[in-house]
């Protein structure tokens, strides 16, 4: 017997339990056909640097949803678990930990081994932590292929994959310019900055008084290493110039030789349409740098800022050791002087900042690893860009079969956008955290500090050293990203060739945020294509970002952060799950407040009290039933279970998550519940219990991937009651997908050549139903009292007369219906039409004292009314109050006036 209310905290441990028990988490253990298909998901792995947050927990419910909806169509579902090291990140997060602590370096303090063992004890306790809120989350997931990005397997195949690309020439050691975080003495991407909106200035000055030329920049400190002044090739005011060295006296430590070059890439239109090129502190600028390399028409690289952020000595002597801010501030200082500088403007730019160390980063030239993404692949005659290119238009290698589809659409635009402005990857960090780099080098090279390109006997791409002791290894770590890149299929044990490869690469489904676009899914796309020649999967859909109620992004240090499992804890995992889906448009962020929860828990306990209604008065089978003797209000029922049916599942075959949840919502609140159930209580046809039994068991199924748990509890319940107790004990996450096109539909009969559906007559029916209840409550009769409804049904007539138990019983309080085909108007009475029905409420007023509540609420109004024009009169009031609150007492006396119409108008009707 089910208790009068579902309490989630007595269900929810004890079913995820048998779940997992029961094998129903591993696709090796599905009882299925040797021909069932197999669908892989690979869960986006949490960075174990605290807890999961609600996007953690909108990600898992999405992923969870396809899971066993794909499962209980009879797929073989693997639901991949992992965690990742989140290299920069946890090392961050446990270098500010241990420096709050008292220590002042830990990396100097502690040695590498010991600071690696405090990140990899805090790393194994976040990610206990993080595992056990997968579970709580309902996750439907195989814990027995648990992955981890720093685990041993992960490893081997990031170092396989590295030796491969540095053998192909795709993977090298360069000196170019990167992003460098001096807070963190690190590297980082050009998509792990945080660009933030802040005032600046943007200076327009010259470098003396016989340059020709005026220049902008925002940042006047990197000028003192400027070798060149780029103008747009068609730029007619330059023209003369172009070609041409001057040799500047800026007060570096050496004048400066600045060679004026055309490139195509400046904007003439910004500033003075001339920019100062510094190929060491700008990545753009290195660009140009190279080009004109290339060209024949080389111009000088400088440094002039280090790597803890101060001047060098290539500044000079009045800049050398200064911070950039100082020497800015100092060099703006001698333009003036001078008479150099033409104009200082107040500006809003973005500035890049590190996501993880917060610092401004500086664009510094360094000697790092790259991966090469145009060079072409020996063997393929294609570049890694091509081939992130061709797996989302053709198809990798041309087949439209292994072609990836980006939901929502739009993203296809961003994503190639992002491709086609792509540079080299930088994947060297200077962390201790990670994947060590996979290189050795020779300390006897005489190549210094192997800035330049190193001998091929002087450096080793291997995981162990070659024979010898004069090997040292790469200190440095790679990008998380590098690793992660190849989640898809070293999760599947490559580079061995396993049979979960074969099964289940290409995987079918991937989810993730747009803000992890170009992070993970362009590198995965990368990674798989390459390293296995086909595509890491075959459908990926892009949710937004979750906000809270004023639109602001959910952050710990904002304050406004919601632990999840404190939601599960007050209102249940299935409220939360639903209260993350609903109202939810694919690609968009949104708000996520309170409210949703409440009201995401009540439907759930809907569910639960229509369960125990049916389970108590009706004879259950789990079996098929048959119908028979239907009533219109069963075929309309039917009809709306079958539309259902075929509606969510081309809505989850489609990933429109909230649109099928607001369809079941609908029909379980609304169509069930608030309409059928009741008609239940005055129809007493036979086999009703045959109806209610088959719209529970597939609502159920429907439901199941949105609210396991609860679905679950009346599943167990339905099947202990049962007529037909299942043998098997199967669990409804065994179950199999309900199918449309169970039941008939006969077109009932109607007058002349007017014929309508079952579904569309009851609906009628409802209409006239509820046209009756809001003229009620609109015109304020009291609910208690009995009335007579006088109905002008027309071609319905004979419809209207077979439904009229259920119009005098659903809460219309009619006690006397007269239906007739047409008669002539009743003045004096309620009048409503509702369907081309007209419907007149006989009685249903008692005049007088209607006519008396009218005026004393017109002459409330009309006081209202005089004192608002009196304010509004006001001159004062006028002149002083703000624009937006006059503007709104207008509207109010707006409102009031027509409401005042209104009520003369049923004065007047009486």
């Amino acid at each position: 017997m089910m208790e009068p209310a579902y309490d989630s905290k007595k269900y929810e441990d004890d079913i995820y339990k048998k779940w997992e028990e029961s094998g129903a988490f591993n696709p090796d253990r599905l009882d299925l056909p040797e021909t069932a298909a197999n669908y892989a998901i690979m869960m986006p792995p949490p960075n174990v640097t605290g807890v999961l947050h609600l996007g953690h927990a909108l990600e898992n419910s999405l992923m969870d949803i396809m899971a066993r909806y794909q499962r209980m169509r009879g797929k073989r579902v693997l639901l991949l678990p992992g965690t990742d090291h989140a290299a920069v990140a946890t090392q961050a997060k446990v270098e500010k930990i241990l420096v709050e602590g008292g220590m002042n370096n830990p990396r100097q303090e502690l040695g590498r081994e010991k600071l690696l063992e405090k990140i990899r004890a805090y790393a194994e306790g976040s990610k206990a932590t993080i595992l056990k809120q997968i579970r709580k989350i309902g996750t439907s997931c195989d814990w027995s292929r648990l992955a981890y990005t720093l685990d041993e397997d992960r490893s081997r195949a990031v170092n396989e994959v590295f030796i491969r690309m540095y053998n192909d020439g795709l993977v090298y050691r360069g000196y170019r310019v990167v992003n460098w975080s001096v807070r963190g003495q690190s590297t980082c991407s050009d998509d792990e900055l945080v660009h933030v909106e802040r005032a600046g200035k943007l200076y327009a000055f010259k470098y003396g008084p016989d340059f020709p030329i005026a220049i902008a920049t925002t940042r006047p400190e990197t000028k003192l290493g400027d070798t060149a002044v780029a103008v747009h090739p068609a730029d007619e005011r330059y023209q003369k110039y172009v070609g041409r060295t001057f040799a500047v006296d800026v007060g570096a430590a050496e004048p400066l030789k600045i060679k004026v070059i055309a490139d195509e890439t400046v904007d003439p239109q910004f500033g003075t349409g001339a920019v100062g090129v510094t190929p060491a502190h700008s990545a753009a600028d290195f660009e140009m740098y190279e080009r004109a390399k290339a060209n024949g028409e080389p111009i000088d690289l400088i440094p002039v800022i280090d790597q803890d952020g101060r001047m060098t000595a290539s500044a000079g002597a009045a800049y050398a050791g200064l911070t950039a801010m100082e020497a800015r501030e100092k060099f703006v200082i001698w333009l003036k002087d001078n008479g150099l500088l033409e104009k200082e403007e107040d500006i809003i730019q973005n500035v890049g900042t590190s996501d993880r160390f917060g610092d401004v980063v500086e664009a510094l030239p360094m000697t790092q690893w790259f991966v090469n993404v145009d060079k072409k692949i020996p063997g393929k005659g294609k570049s890694l860009k091509d081939l992130m290119k061709e797996a989302v238009t053709a198809g990798h290698n041309g087949n439209p079969k292994e072609k990836i589809t980006i939901a929502p659409e739009r993203f296809e635009k961003i994503y190639f956008n992002w491709i086609d402005n792509l540079r080299d990857w930088c994947i060297s960090r200077q962390i201790w955290w990670g994947h060590r780099i996979p290189v050795w080098y020779n300390k006897n090279s005489k190549v210094e500090n192997q800035k330049s390109k190193a001998e091929k006997n002087d450096i080793y791409a291997g995981v162990e050293a070659p024979p010898g002791d004069h090997w040292e290894q790469d200190p440095d770590t790679l990008d998380t990203w590098f690793s992660s890149g190849l989640w898809t299929f070293s999760t599947l044990g490559w580079p061995k060739k396993t049979s979960n490869l074969k099964k289940f690469h290409p995987t079918s489904w991937m989810q993730m945020g747009y803000e992890i676009l170009f992070f993970w899914m362009a590198r995965m796309i990368l990674m798989s294509t390459y390293a296995l020649d086909e595509i890491p999967f075959r459908d990926v859909y892009i949710h937004g970002i979750l906000r809270n109620e004023a639109g602001k992004k959910f952050s710990k240090s904002a304050g406004n952060n919601i632990d999840p499992l404190e939601i599960i804890d007050s209102y249940g995992c299935d409220a939360l799950r639903l209260s993350l889906i609903l109202g939810i448009a694919p690609g968009n962020d949104a708000r996520f407040y309170e409210e949703k929860i409440a009201g995401a828990r009540n439907l759930v306990n809907k569910l639960w009290n229509i369960s125990r209604y049916v389970i108590a008065n009706c004879e259950l089978r789990i079996a098929n039933c048959e119908f028979k003797n239907l009533t219109l209000a069963d075929k309309w029922i039917l009809d709306k279970i079958e539309r259902l049916i075929n509606n969510v599942t081309n809505d989850l075959e489609n990933c429109r998550f909230s649109q099928a949840g607001e369809r079941l919502r609908e029909f379980t609140w609304n169509d069930l519940a608030d309409w059928y159930l009741e008609v239940c209580k005055f129809e007493k046809a036979e086999k009703k219990n045959e109806i209610l039994n088959y719209l529970l068991i597939s609502l159920l199924k429907l439901w199941h991937p949105f609210i396991p748990f609860v679905t679950e509890a009346i599943w167990s319940a339905v099947a202990e009651a049962a007529m037909d107790k299942p043998k098997t004990g199967k669990m409804l996450i065994a179950e199999t997908w309900p199918e449309a096109g169970k039941t008939e539909h006969p077109v009932l009969m109607g007058n002349g050549s007017n014929h309508t559906t079952a579904a569309a007559a009851f609906d009628l029916i409802k209409d006239v139903v509820t046209a009756i209840r809001q003229a009620r409550a609109e015109n304020k009769v009291e609910p208690a009292k009995k009335i007579k409804a006088v109905i002008y049904a027309g071609a319905y007539k004979d419809l209207i007369e077979s439904q009229a138990v259920l119009i005098r019983s659903l809460r219309t309080g009619i006690e006397e219906l007269e239906i007739k085909t047409a008669g002539e108007k009743i003045e004096g009475e309620i009048f409503i039409v509702a369907g081309g029905v007209e419907i007149y409420l006989v009685g249903a007023i008692d005049k007088d004292k209607e006519k008396a509540r009218i005026k004393k609420e017109m002459a409330g109004l009309k006081k209202t009314v005089e004192i608002i024009e009196m304010k509004l009169a006001n001159e004062e009031f006028a002149a002083k109050a703000p624009a937006a609150i006059v503007s709104k007492e207008k509207e109010r006396l707006d409102g009031l006036k027509d409401g005042l119409k209104k009520l003369e108008e049923q004065l007047k009707n009486l």
